[in-house]
């Protein structure tokens, strides 16, 4: 049985691009979403917040690492994973993120500007 978890919101942080012990890149991210509904006469706003995992080296280095930085808005497609683990006072903690499959930016990245040493050359 296979499961897909798509989501979009706003990075509450940049990104927290690290390094496995064999090497490997891994990149944390969190992501907040707001959904809007009436009740009775009031608008209600309620906002989640979603721990996001890849270990996709393009994905980091070709779109998280340049592009990715607090209050962009994303479009992420993955699946949920539950990690547990026990604490310092050996008591199990859960944790569940959602593994990036695919991530899109719902903004179109700042258009890279010559600088006016480059404007002078040409």
């Amino acid at each position: 049985m296979s499961q897909e978890f798509i989501l979009s919101g706003r990075l509450t942080r940049d990104p927290d691009i690290r390094s496995t012990l064999a090497g490997s890149p891994v990149a944390n991210l969190r992501v907040l979403q707001t959904r809007g509904y009436r009740k009775g006469e009031d608008w209600v706003e309620e906002v989640e917040g979603f721990d996001l995992v890849t270990f996709n080296e393009k994905l980091i280095t070709r779109v998280i690492q340049p592009f990715c930085s607090k209050g962009k808005r994303l479009r992420i497609r993955g699946r949920l994973q539950t990690r547990s683990w026990e604490d310092q006072n050996q008591v199990t903690r859960y944790s569940t993120e959602v593994v990036i499959d695919d991530l899109r930016l719902l903004e179109r990245p700042a258009p890279m500007t010559r600088s006016s040493t480059d404007q002078d050359a040409a």
